[in-house]
């Protein structure tokens, strides 16, 4: 070891002054410190636990819902219901309470969408707005319109900044959507988007639910669905406008089936 470099190396960083007879290990004092602090923070948590909300009352959110759709006769009674429904914190903070709208009885499709976003909330219209006029422009694609339809969102309010839906949100909601799907006993269902799909058929992607076929059966009444995906990704993605379309044209080539039959 030179240690006359060690020197001339302390000398040039500025060390001129010996302060101690013994070296010190900073970095021992430093993991004791770590040590210490970590133990404080878990007593302080077993003293104080943090409230958050139980699966408990997630379940009951979900159990209102489910009763009180089930008792629904009519849409105008579903959304009077929906209207005094209090366990969904969501209609707090939104302008209008939304459900579906269109042929009531028996239209050719059903379609669902996941939420109504910012402009839709503010005039109450639910087509208002960049994704309710390309939704009319899909639909009209094959022929369909938002008169000879039934369109709904699975989440009757708008959500803060337009965000995802949370799991107990969508749990909470889709009773309402099934109850809509029932009352109007349509041919079809057209689902658009991730967050839709994943709610009424337990697929979690697009893409793989556009792999498959599918149906929902609903108080004893099997409904064939067709998966595609939401206006936002059509606007953003060639690839998705293109699925789309392939989608599209697979729903109206079954309407046609069935129209012939």
């Amino acid at each position: 070891m030179n240690h006359y470099a060690i020197l001339k190396w302390y000398q040039l960083s500025g060390i001129n002054e010996v302060i101690g007879n013994l070296a010190i290990d900073r970095f021992f004092e430093f993991k004791q410190n770590q040590e210490k602090r970590s133990i404080v923070i878990s007593d302080t948590k077993k003293e104080t636990p943090v409230k958050t909300q139980t699966n408990e009352t997630n379940l009951s959110f979900v159990a209102k819902a489910q009763e009180t759709a089930s008792n629904c006769t009519s849409l105008k009674d579903l959304y009077q219901k929906l209207l005094n429904f209090d366990a969904c914190s969501l209609k707090k903070t939104a302008s209008n309470t939304f459900i579906g709208c269109g042929q009531e009885k028996n239209p050719t499709v059903f379609c669902v969408f996941d939420a109504p976003k910012a402009q839709a909330d503010k005039s109450g219209n639910l087509f208002d707005g960049q994704t309710g006029e390309l939704m009319k422009k899909m639909l009209g694609s094959i022929q369909l319109s938002a008169q000879n339809c039934f369109t709904a969102p699975l989440i009757p309010w708008r959500l803060p900044g337009d965000r995802k839906p949370t799991q107990t949100e969508e749990q909470t909601c889709l009773p309402f959507l099934k109850k809509q799907i029932e009352l109007t006993n349509p041919e079809f269902i057209l689902v658009f988007g991730a967050v839709a799909t994943k709610a009424l058929l337990q697929i979690d992607s697009i893409s793989k639910a556009r792999q498959q076929e599918l149906s929902l059966t609903i108080n004893n009444n099997t409904i064939p669905v067709i998966t595609t995906f939401g206006p936002e990704m059509v606007s953003a993605s060639q690839t998705s406008r293109k699925n789309a379309w392939e989608d599209l044209k697979k729903l109206a080539q079954l309407i046609q089936n069935k129209t012939l039959n």
